[in-house]
């Protein structure tokens, strides 16, 4: 159950870093001299996705891709419920990635909502 949760935790992270670094190679079309992944380009990243410069399939792929971090949050939530002998770390870890899970669903939804995607 472990191993398959940790797959299932390491692919989701890994779509939702996919689709920011399709986000980031969008953005560096604009951009062409400097090389594509500057850090201060990191920042740019939410708002030129909500922008009208980019293309509506682009912001969908995107809320999509990053919506792939809660379930990963949520396997990682379990894989230390799972896992840990120590009830109190249990307790806090689960709980930790619960919250954080929760926070990236609301970020996510509350961004998507405000901004019209």
């Amino acid at each position: 159950m472990s191993l398959l949760l940790s797959l299932l935790a390491i692919t989701l992270i890994g779509i939702a870093g996919w689709g920011f670094m399709s986000v980031m190679a969008e953005l560096a079309k604009s951009y062409p001299q400097e090389p594509i992944d500057t850090f201060s380009r990191r920042f740019e990243v939410e708002e030129f996705i909500w922008s009208p410069r980019a293309p509506a399939a682009l912001r969908k792929q995107y809320i999509a891709t990053q919506a792939c971090a809660v379930p990963a949050f949520l396997c990682l939530a379990a894989l230390v419920w799972i896992n840990e002998p120590r009830p109190g770390v249990r307790m806090l870890g689960t709980s930790a990635f619960c919250a954080i899970s929760i926070l990236a669903a609301v970020l996510l939804a509350w961004k998507t909502f405000r901004r019209g995607g």
